[in-house]
């Protein structure tokens, strides 16, 4: 119980470090987090590693890539539209 404790003091310090150098990773972090812990509840616990969905691993790099998909899309249609109306 100690040692959550003292990461957790360490994590705040870090973060608070974070937030006055740079406070767009420092909200980026604190988006992430209050994301992921009502998510956590549909993940875990796991007995093993062979309980892991396959799916789980790579999920990060599977939104990243739809996220670029859509932000691709979505200037391609801006600036698209820009080009039609000029």
């Amino acid at each position: 119980m100690l040692w959550l404790i003292i990461s957790f003091i360490i994590f705040l310090a870090l973060w608070g470090l974070a937030w006055r150098s740079q406070p767009k990773l420092a909200l980026g972090i604190l988006v992430g987090l209050c994301l992921g812990v009502p998510l956590s509840g549909f993940l875990g616990p796991y007995e093993s590693l062979a309980d892991v969905p396959m799916w789980l691993p790579p999920l990060p790099f599977m939104i990243i890539t739809l996220i670029f998909l859509i932000y691709g899309f979505l200037a391609w249609r801006i600036l698209d539209a820009n080009k039609k109306s000029n």
